[in-house]
């Protein structure tokens, strides 16, 4: 299994990148009407019929689009402070 940290090699960033966009692509899944704006929409009028697979449903695409944001943000964040030093 191989190493995912914030490594400063050209292949440790393009190995984070493409976890990114997969993590994205999933969060944003379909591509023509992603489920996680119906499930939002969904939760935002009162949930009201929801069952347990909806939820799950909510927290695989929320979360794999929140992973990904935050990575974003962490290799932006790490590549200003090494910018800076």
């Amino acid at each position: 299994m191989q190493n995912l940290n914030m490594s400063s090699n050209k292949s440790g960033f393009s190995n984070q990148i493409f976890i990114i966009v997969l993590l994205a692509f999933l969060g944003l899944s379909p591509l023509g009407d992603p489920h996680l704006v119906g499930k939002v929409n969904w939760i935002l009028g009162g949930a009201v019929g929801m069952n347990p697979m909806d939820w799950f449903d909510f927290v695989m695409h929320g979360g794999s689009l929140l992973i990904s944001i935050v990575l974003t943000i962490r290799i932006i964040f790490t590549s200003v402070v090494k910018a800076k030093k």
